[in-house]
């Protein structure tokens, strides 16, 4: 699913709709984002290495007013001291939104266009990884609700009947059954769109990979006789308890590497992350 920033906006405003006036709310979220591209560390026989930080990245730290950032590059290539390994891409874009208002928004995104990462010596193919766009978005909304009410407390108030608490106030947060209900405002799921996504291990295709894979897409590739790699799509983690704070993070796809010793390595690409806690 595609999710464009321009939408939290309309969804802060459907969900404040929805959330009705007479909510109480004691103050905006407080707003953390951050998009970036790569993270890549690839160690080849020992010899080289290729080492990549962020091309691109958008942050927002600590808002409380609507603010965005963004960050854009046309192109990049980069390769080893040996030529052994490259890395190119096209377009490389990252943004981070925040809408303050009764219900607030957050979003951020990070687009790669046109990556080609390859990895081979001599005598092998050792990697190959390309996709004409691989891209992470990760959304959140919610408000902070007003102080609780002076109803008696106890160990069985806060625990059974929830005393304090405000079950609508973060998108993704608990229910009273211990479940991830989500709450009153809530945006689209973010999640990650791959356009052609290909991945060759030792001359060895991984086929069918999907386009819009479910969080936490693990891709078996022992079945392909592929020992040492760890492949994951979509690779979602959150913390937080979601009613006071919540922080969830995307990355588009997650390589891992121990071939036999001949490349090691770990590949994150298109990474988002949003975070909102109430003060």
């Amino acid at each position: 699913m595609t999710v464009h920033l321009a939408n939290v906006r309309k969804a802060a405003l459907a969900a404040a709709l929805f959330l009705g006036p007479a909510a109480a709310y004691a103050a905006n979220p407080v707003g953390n984002a951050e998009a970036h591209d790569f993270s890549i560390h690839i160690n080849l026989i020992g010899l080289t290495s290729l080492d990549v930080a962020s091309q691109t990245s958008a942050s927002l730290v600590d808002v409380v007013d609507s603010a965005a950032d963004s960050d854009q590059l046309p192109s990049i290539s980069i390769s080893d001291p040996l030529n052994l390994m490259s890395l190119n891409s096209g377009e490389l874009i990252a943004e981070t939104e925040y809408v303050g208002n009764a219900v607030s928004a957050i979003a951020a995104q990070s687009t790669v266009a046109d990556l080609d990462l390859s990895v081979a010596t001599a005598l092998l193919d050792v990697l190959s990884l390309g996709s004409g766009v691989i891209r992470s978005t990760t959304t959140m909304s919610g408000y902070c609700p007003a102080a609780a009410s002076n109803a008696p407390r106890s160990l069985l108030g806060d625990f059974v009947f929830g005393y304090g608490f405000d079950q609508g106030n973060l998108n993704g947060g608990g229910d009273p059954g211990g479940g991830l209900g989500g709450g009153l405002g809530g945006l689209p799921p973010g999640g990650v769109d791959l356009i052609d996504p290909s991945v060759t291990i030792l001359g060895i295709p991984v086929p069918g990979l999907p386009t819009n894979p479910p969080p936490n897409t693990s891709i078996d590739l022992s079945a392909l006789g592929i020992a040492g790699v760890t492949l994951v799509l979509n690779e979602q983690t959150r913390t937080g308890d979601g009613v006071h704070s919540l922080t969830l993070a995307t990355n588009g796809i997650h390589l891992g590497l121990n071939v036999a010793g001949l490349v090691t390595g770990d590949v994150i690409v298109a990474h988002s992350e949003v975070g909102m806690a109430c003060p």
